[in-house]
């Protein structure tokens, strides 16, 4: 009999992951389960899964590994479900985009010898435009050539750890290890912080008198910050992954404010220079990030076509701007 994985949520990761398997599918059996069952339907006849269960429990019961892929205020209420149904030796794997609270939960409510273990998956460089429209197709490929977070604790037991990184090669992933610590701060800056920037650019917005005149004139800018906001990890109880992430949510928090306040500071005192040069490093930093972001090729410095032309203007004519 072959293995049989069963894979909650059909979401983008979760979707993508079940058609990524389906290179496998002789070798394997992919159950699948949605909360959305006319999307589950879909999927199913799409090739994501094998077959499909409207029900959570029927879906993991006999599955050897079990992928949640959930938002954060489903995702313990899923694992007190599969607690009593899943086989004691199978490998729960986690898509969280927060790991200390998984493996409190998992503790808590699964088996104590149950296997568990977190990943955070990088989408493939492609991906990282797509807006509202495609956000939620599933690719085959959405994590070929990328890195997959695998976030371990003292915990973890050597099964889940193992069968962790099969998975990555299966999905042609690289796996790059980190712990739960370590895993959610990095998230409070890179994920949860810049949508909670957006949150609080609309709710400085909509709620003033000058929205009713200001909305009409909204640009591209506005549209690309403010669509942070539709990138939620929750389904409904939106905000609970910032409040189970407090601490290093707060601390990025407060480094925003910090350098918000310098910005705030260097405008009041007409700082040219000051502006300029945080503007520069600003976009020639994420200029390089995105050339590498981009290749795959992260030791490979190479500054950005402004940078160097300005070079070019500094050893021709000192530095000063060319009149037109």
């Amino acid at each position: 009999m072959s293995p049989q994985i069963a894979l909650i949520g059909l979401n983008q990761v979760g979707a993508s992951i079940g058609l990524a398997l389906g290179a496998y599918k002789e070798n394997i059996t992919r159950v699948g389960h949605d909360a959305d069952s006319a999307r589950m339907r879909r999927l199913e006849k799409e090739g994501v899964c094998d077959k499909t269960h409207t029900r959570l429990p029927d879906a993991v019961r006999g599955a050897d590994m079990v992928i949640l892929s959930l938002p954060t205020d489903l995702l313990r209420d899923a694992l007190g479900l599969i607690a009593g149904e899943v086989f004691p030796q199978a490998v729960v794997v986690c898509i969280s985009a927060v790991a200390r609270v998984a493996y409190q939960w998992a503790r808590e409510l699964l088996p104590p010898q149950q296997p568990f273990i977190v990943l955070q998956p990088v989408l493939h460089p492609a991906r990282l435009r797509d807006w509202e429209e495609n956000s939620s197709n599933p690719y085959a490929d959405l994590f070929e050539n990328t890195h997959m977070l695998v976030v371990t604790d003292s915990n973890t037991q050597e099964k889940a750890f193992q069968l962790a990184n099969d998975l990555c090669a299966l999905l042609k992933a690289k796996p790059y290890f980190s712990e739960p610590l370590e895993a959610d701060g990095i998230t409070a800056r890179i994920e949860q912080l810049p949508k909670l920037t957006a949150v609080a650019l609309l709710s400085m917005l909509v709620e003033k008198p000058g929205w009713d005149d200001a909305r009409k004139m909204t640009n591209r800018a506005f549209f690309r910050f403010a669509s942070l906001n539709t990138l939620f990890d929750e389904q409904e109880f939106f905000g609970v992954s910032n409040l189970v992430n407090r601490e290093n949510i707060t601390r990025a928090l407060d480094e925003l404010s910090a350098t918000l306040a310098e910005i705030r500071q260097m405008i009041d005192a007409g700082d040219e220079e000051g502006l300029q040069k945080m503007y520069q490093t600003a976009r020639q930093g994420y200029e390089t990030w995105l050339t590498q972001r981009m290749s795959g090729e992260w030791d490979k410095v190479e500054k950005p076509p402004e940078a160097l032309e300005r070079g070019i203007l500094t050893r021709l004519f000192g530095g000063r701007p060319v009149k037109k």
